[in-house]
C-alpha cells in the first residue's frame, strides 16, 4: 500500500511536470543570503523560486520594466531598478510581498548591498571620467555619496567592505575577442582610492562576486568560445579553479549566496546553478522554474489601416491597387471596395508589381530571412506561390521593375557579390543575366524599342563607368568614366541623347552632336508656307468654319453603295534592331547640365514629345513641395505641370495620371488637374510574437547578405540560423529577441555590430536635463547643493559667473532640501527654460538657462578637456608645438582639422595629432594626404610679400606625432596605422581595439535598427585590421588613477618625444 502511494505521488509529480509552464529567458538572478531562494526577472516582473527548483512566486506586476534585483544581506528585502514612473529609479520591496517603495528618484543602478543592510552600492554614469562611478546610497532617503569615480555595474564589495572588485571593458557576447578592450578585473582600495588591475588574460573576465562565507571570489572567464564559471581564493588568479566546462552557452551575471557558496547565473535562455555540496558531476545544473500561472498573453493587435502606407502599386489598366500596410500586403479595386489581405506572415514587403495583364501580381518579400519573389492574382490574392527563376535557390532578389520599354529588370546578389542584373521579356519570360563587367549601381535605362540600354557600373576601386548594352548581341560598350553619380536614365525618341539625374539636377548626354539651333522656329519658312494660294472652288464656309474637302468625293461617299474592301493578309516582318550611332571624339564632353538649382532633386520621368520631357522635382528632403515639370531637351521652356505638395514620394505615372504617397496617404493627380485622396480603410490584425520572429529572420538575412566577409569569420551562417530560430520563436518580447540576436552575432566576433530594439514599453520615458555643473558631496546640515565644478563654456559660467562654492538652492521655485532628487526636478526640462536660484556668501541671486541634453553636455565636456590639453602643450613647449584633437573622421572633422592647423598652428615647429577617442568615419586619406604635401616652389609679391613665400603656402612639412588609445575607433584606427606605415612620425599611446569595419545603419521592418559591417580594411601585407588595431611605437597606459587626477601620461610622453625630435634636428 505504501509503495502504491509513493508511485501515485511520483506519477502525480510527473504529470505536474508535464503541465508546468516552462520559462524561457529569465534574467538577472540574485540568490538569497542562505542560498535557499532565487529572485529573477521574467516578463519584466520580479519572481522568486526555490534554489531546489519548483513553483515561482510573482513579486511585482506592473506595466513597467523591472531589472537588476539584489537580495538584502538580512534576507528581508530586494532592491531593484524600475522605470515605472517614467525614468530609472531605485525601489525596495519586501521578500514576502507587499508594496514597493522608492529609495531614490535619481538615476542610480543597483549593484549590491552593504553588509549591514542599511545602504546600497550603486552606480551612475559620470561623463567627467568616461564611465560609471560608485556611490553609497542609504535606505533612509539620504542622498547618495560618491565613493569611487571609475567603476562598472558588475561589481562586488569585499566582505570587509574595504574594497570593490569590478570588471572594466569587455563584451558579454564577444567571447573570442582579444583586443585592447578585452575585459579585466580591477580592485579599488576605498581608503586610498588606488586602482589595481587583477587580471590581464588574452580574453575577457567579467561578473565578479564574493562569497562572504569563505572570502573566495567567483567570476566568469572566456576561454575563447564560452564564459566559464571560475573560483579563486585569496585573490590568487594564478590558481583559479574552473568550475564549469560549458560547450553550448556562456555563464553570465552571477550571484553568490552569503552563508554558503551556492551560485546562480544566466545561461542564455535559462538560469543555471552551482551547488558545491552536490557530487562533482551534479554541481552544475539548470534551475527548474515553474510558473504556476496561465502564461497566456494576448499577442494579437488590431489596427485600422488606410493611412501610414509605405508602398503601393497600380495595375496597368488602373482597376486595382496593391498596398503595404505595416508588415503585410493588401489588394482592392481602385475605385473602392473592401481590401483583401494578400499576405499573413508579417514578413514585410519589399515590392509589389502588377504583370502586363493587370491580373497577375508579383510580390517581393522576405521569407525565412531571404528576399524572394511570389506570384498571385487578383482573383485569389491569398494564394502566393514562389516564382521560380534561375537563382531562386541560391541568389537574393534586391529589386524588380518593368521599364517603360516593357522590359523586366531584376537586380540580384550572390553570396559573394551584389549588383547583378537580369532582364526578361513580356510576362517575365526568358529571364537571363546581362553579365555586366562590374556590379551595376543604377537602373537600366532602356530605349523605346528595347534594343539598347545604358547603366553605370562600379569598379573595385569605386570608379563608376557608363556602359551601353546592346540586347541583340549582348555586348557591353564602355562610354566613359562617370564622375557625377548619374542615374535615372531616359532615352530621347531619336536614340541620339540620354537624359539622366546628376548632382540633384538633370543632364543630357549626346551620343552624337546635336544642332543647338534645331528647335528654333524659321518664321520666314512658316510664313511662306501659310501664304501659298488656295483653290476657292473647294472652299466652303459652314458655321463660320472652312472645309477643304472635295465636294465630289463627299457626294460619292454619301450616295455610293459601300464596296467591300479586299482584305490583305499581313505578314509580320522580322524587326530590325535599332542601330545606335555614337560619335566617339569628345563624347565625355557632350554631357550638358540642363536642369539645375531645383528645390530638391530632379529626375526625368518620360518623354512628352520628341523634344519635350516630363521630370519630377522631389522636394521631400528639402522640405519643399514636389512638382511635375516639363522642359525641352535643352532645359528651356520649363513649365510646372502639377504640384504634389510637401512630404510626397513614391511617384508612379500611368497614362498621364500620377499616383503617390502624401504623408503616407495614397493620392492621385492627373497632369493639369488637382490631387485627390484615394480613401482606403480596412481592419488589420497582426501578432507581436510572429513579428518578433520575423525581426530575427530579417536580422539574420540582412547581416548574412551584407557582412564584409562572405565566410562570416569562419561561422556556418545557415547553421546559426537553424540553431537560433527555435529560441527566437520562444521569445516573449523584443528584449528576448535582442538576447537571441546578440548571442548569434556575437558568435561571428566582429565589431561595428549592434541591435537596437524598438521600444514597446507602455511607460512614457522622462529624461532629466543637465545643467553643466557638478556638486560637492552633500552635507546633512546644508540646504541645497554646493557647486564643485562648472563647464567654462556654459551660460552659467559666462553670464552669471557661477563658480565652485556657490550653492544651488532652488530649481523652478522648488527649494532643494537634503534629500531632494535633482533628476526629478529636471525631468522633461531638456530644451526648456529653467529658473535657478544660487547663493554666494549667504546672498541669493537668480539665473536662468535652457536645460541641456546629453549630447550638449558631452560637447561641453569635450571642449573643456581638449582646451586643457592644448594649454598643457602650449605651456610645456613654450608655444613651439601645436596640438589638435580629431574627435571623428567625418567631413566636418576634416574641415575643423584644416582650420585648426592653418589658423592656429602654422607658426609652430611641430604638431601633436590626437585621435584618442576618435569615433571613426572616412577622411583618414584626406588627412594623410595633407600631411604628405610637399613644397615645390617660391612666390613673391612686390606689394604684399617681397620675401620669398613657399608654395603651396599651406604645407605641413615639420615634425608631427600621433596619440592613439583603446577608444580610437574604426577610421580613427586606420589613420594611425597608415601614419605609422608611411613613417610620417611616431605613434604614442595604447593599442587600439581593432574595430575596423565600414558600417551602415539598417532599419528593420518593426522599426528596430542594427549595424551592418559592410566593408573590410587590410594592411599592405594582407593583415585584416579588424581584430588587429593600431600598435603604438611607444606604449603608455593611462590608468584609472591618472584619469581621476586628470593627469595624461600619454600626452606627456608625446610632448617629451616631439621636443627631443626638435632638439635633434
Amino acid at each position: 500500500m505504501r509503495r502504491a502511494a509513493i508511485l501515485l505521488i511520483l506519477c502525480l509529480f510527473n504529470l505536474y511536470g508535464l503541465f508546468a509552464a516552462q520559462v524561457y529567458f529569465p534574467k538577472d538572478p540574485t540568490i538569497s543570503p542562505d542560498g535557499n531562494d532565487v529572485c529573477f526577472v521574467f516578463d519584466n516582473d520580479l519572481w522568486i523560486v526555490p534554489f531546489a527548483g519548483g513553483d515561482a512566486r510573482r513579486l511585482t506586476s506592473t506595466p513597467a520594466q523591472e531589472w537588476g534585483p539584489q537580495w538584502s544581506p538580512d534576507g528581508r528585502h530586494i532592491a531593484f531598478n524600475s522605470n515605472r514612473e517614467g525614468s530609472n529609479m531605485v525601489y525596495l520591496i519586501p521578500v514576502r510581498g507587499g508594496d514597493s517603495r522608492v529609495i531614490s528618484k535619481d538615476a542610480y543602478n543597483v549593484v549590491e548591498w552593504y553588509p549591514d543592510s542599511t545602504a546600497l552600492l550603486v552606480t551612475r554614469s559620470n561623463m567627467r571620467y568616461g564611465s560609471s562611478s560608485f556611490y553609497r546610497l542609504p535606505l533612509d532617503g539620504s542622498p547618495a555619496t560618491l565613493i569611487a569615480e571609475i567603476g562598472d555595474s558588475f561589481a562586488t564589495l569585499s566582505p570587509d567592505g574595504k574594497s570593490i572588485i569590478f570588471n572594466r571593458y569587455g563584451d558579454a557576447h564577444r567571447k573570442a575577442y582579444t583586443g585592447s578592450l578585452a575585459g579585466d578585473l580591477w580592485k579599488i582600495d576605498l581608503a586610498t582610492k588606488e586602482y589595481t588591475r587583477l587580471t590581464n588574460t588574452q580574453y575577457t573576465e567579467r561578473y565578479p562576486r564574493f562569497a562572504h562565507s569563505s572570502g573566495a571570489l567567483f567570476y566568469c572567464l572566456s576561454d575563447g568560445n564560452h564564459f566559464q564559471l571560475m573560483r579563486t581564493q585569496n585573490m590568487d588568479f594564478t590558481t583559479a579553479v574552473q568550475l564549469s566546462s560549458f560547450t553550448e552557452w556562456s555563464a553570465r551575471d552571477i550571484s553568490v549566496a552569503r552563508t554558503n557558496e551556492r551560485v546562480v547565473y544566466e545561461y542564455f535562455d535559462q538560469i543555471w546553478k552551482y551547488d558545491p555540496a552536490q557530487p562533482a558531476n551534479s554541481q552544475i545544473a539548470p534551475l527548474s522554474i515553474n510558473i504556476p500561472e496561465d502564461q497566456w498573453t494576448d499577442t494579437r493587435r488590431w489596427d485600422k489601416g488606410g493611412t501610414e502606407l509605405s508602398l503601393f502599386a497600380v495595375s496597368p489598366d488602373e482597376n486595382f491597387l496593391a498596398l503595404q500596410y505595416k508588415y503585410d500586403a493588401f489588394l482592392r479595386p481602385r475605385d473602392g471596395g473592401e481590401p483583401r489581405r494578400m499576405t499573413f506572415d508579417q514578413g514585410g514587403i519589399s515590392g509589389i508589381i502588377f504583370m502586363e495583364n493587370s491580373r497577375d501580381i508579383l510580390v517581393h518579400k522576405m521569407h525565412q530571412g531571404k528576399e524572394m519573389l511570389f506570384m498571385t492574382n487578383v482573383e485569389d490574392p491569398t494564394k502566393l506561390e514562389e516564382f521560380h527563376w534561375f537563382g531562386a535557390d541560391s541568389l537574393t532578389v534586391d529589386n524588380l521593375y518593368r521599364d517603360q520599354s516593357g522590359v523586366w529588370v531584376m537586380n540580384y546578389s550572390s553570396s559573394r557579390i551584389g549588383g547583378q542584373v537580369a532582364i526578361a521579356d513580356a510576362g517575365l519570360a526568358n529571364l537571363r543575366p546581362i553579365n555586366a563587367p562590374y556590379p551595376v549601381v543604377t537602373q537600366l535605362g532602356i530605349n523605346d524599342d528595347a534594343s539598347w540600354a545604358i547603366y553605370a557600373a562600379q569598379r573595385p576601386d569605386f570608379t563608376r563607368e557608363l556602359y551601353l548594352y546592346e540586347f541583340a548581341t549582348e555586348n557591353h560598350i564602355k562610354l566613359f568614366n562617370d564622375y557625377g553619380w548619374s542615374g535615372n536614365f531616359m532615352w530621347t525618341p531619336d536614340n541620339t541623347s540620354i537624359l539622366f539625374s546628376q548632382g540633384g539636377g538633370i543632364s543630357r548626354l549626346d551620343l552624337i552632336p546635336r544642332d543647338e539651333y534645331e528647335l528654333e522656329k524659321d518664321y520666314w519658312a512658316l510664313a511662306l508656307e501659310r501664304s501659298e494660294p488656295y483653290d476657292d472652288e473647294y472652299i466652303e464656309e459652314v458655321d463660320g468654319t472652312k472645309n477643304w474637302e472635295d465636294e465630289e468625293s463627299l457626294e460619292e461617299s454619301i450616295d455610293a453603295e459601300p464596296q467591300p474592301e479586299e482584305e490583305e493578309e499581313e505578314v509580320e516582318q522580322p524587326k530590325e534592331p535599332t542601330k545606335i550611332n555614337v560619335y566617339w571624339p569628345g563624347i565625355r564632353n557632350r554631357v550638358y547640365s540642363i536642369i539645375a538649382n531645383v528645390d530638391g532633386s530632379a529626375f526625368p520621368l518620360k518623354m512628352k514629345a520628341d523634344s519635350t520631357f516630363y521630370y519630377v522635382v522631389n522636394g521631400y528632403f528639402a522640405n519643399k513641395p514636389s512638382t511635375l515639370q516639363s522642359a525641352n531637351i535643352y532645359g528651356e521652356s520649363i513649365k510646372e505641370e502639377a504640384n504634389f505638395g510637401k512630404d510626397t514620394w513614391g511617384f508612379l505615372e500611368i497614362d498621364d495620371t500620377f499616383y503617390y504617397l502624401s504623408n503616407d496617404v495614397l493620392r492621385y493627380q492627373p497632369i493639369g488637374g488637382s490631387g485627390k485622396d484615394i480613401p482606403i480603410s480596412f481592419d488589420y490584425e497582426w501578432d507581436v510574437a510572429t513579428l518578433n520572429t520575423r525581426v530575427f529572420e530579417e536580422v539574420w538575412g540582412a547581416f548574412g547578405n551584407s557582412f564584409y566577409d562572405p565566410d562570416m569569420h569562419g561561422q556556418d551562417w545557415q547553421a546559426l540560423y537553424d540553431r537560433y530560430l527555435p529560441y527566437a520563436q520562444k521569445a516573449r518580447n523584443i528584449g528576448d529577441i535582442a538576447d537571441v540576436v546578440n548571442e548569434m552575432i556575437g558568435d561571428v566576433n566582429a565589431s561595428h555590430t549592434g541591435f537596437y530594439p524598438r521600444r514597446d514599453s507602455r511607460v512614457a520615458y522622462r529624461s532629466a536635463a543637465y545643467l553643466g555643473i557638478e556638486f560637492e558631496p552633500i552635507e546633512p546640515n546644508i540646504m541645497g547643493r554646493m557647486v564643485s565644478f562648472v563647464y567654462p563654456d556654459t551660460r552659467l559660467a559666462q553670464l552669471y559667473r557661477i563658480r565652485p562654492g556657490d550653492i544651488l538652492t532652488h530649481i523652478d521655485g522648488i527649494e532643494i532640501s537634503h534629500n531632494t532628487s535633482l533628476d526629478s526636478l529636471l525631468a522633461d526640462k531638456t530644451g526648456r527654460r529653467i529658473q535657478l536660484r544660487f547663493e554666494r556668501d549667504q546672498e541669493p541671486f537668480d539665473a536662468e538657462m535652457k536645460g541641456l541634453s546629453y549630447m550638449e553636455l558631452r560637447r561641453l565636456d569635450y571642449a573643456y578637456r581638449i582646451e586643457k590639453r592644448r594649454e598643457i602643450v602650449d605651456v610645456q613647449t613654450n608655444g613651439e608645438v601645436g596640438y589638435i584633437h580629431i574627435p571623428g573622421m567625418g567631413y566636418s572633422d576634416y574641415e575643423n582639422f584644416t582650420r585648426d592647423l592653418y589658423r592656429d598652428n602654422m607658426d609652430k615647429k611641430a604638431l601633436i595629432i590626437d585621435v584618442r577617442g576618435n569615433t571613426g568615419g572616412y577622411v583618414h586619406d584626406s588627412i594623410i594626404s595633407l600631411l604628405q604635401k610637399k613644397q615645390y616652389a617660391f612666390s613673391t609679391s612686390r606689394r604684399w610679400r617681397p620675401e620669398p613665400m613657399r608654395e603651396p603656402s599651406r604645407v605641413w612639412d615639420r615634425p608631427s606625432i600621433v596619440l592613439v588609445d583603446q577608444h580610437s575607433f574604426s577610421d580613427g584606427e586606420i589613420f594611425p596605422i597608415v601614419y605609422k606605415e608611411l613613417k610620417l612620425g611616431k605613434v604614442v599611446g595604447y593599442p587600439s581595439s581593432g574595430a575596423v569595419i565600414g558600417t551602415t545603419e539598417y532599419k528593420l521592418i518593426d522599426g528596430s535598427t542594427m549595424r551592418l559591417p559592410r566593408s573590410g580594411w587590410y594592411r599592405m601585407d594582407g593583415t585584416n585590421m579588424e581584430g588587429n588595431g593600431a600598435v603604438p611605437d611607444i606604449i603608455v597606459e593611462n590608468t584609472p588613477n591618472d584619469i581621476i587626477e586628470d593627469y595624461d601620461p600619454q600626452l606627456q610622453r608625446a610632448i617629451d618625444e616631439i621636443m627631443a625630435d626638435l632638439e635633434n634636428r
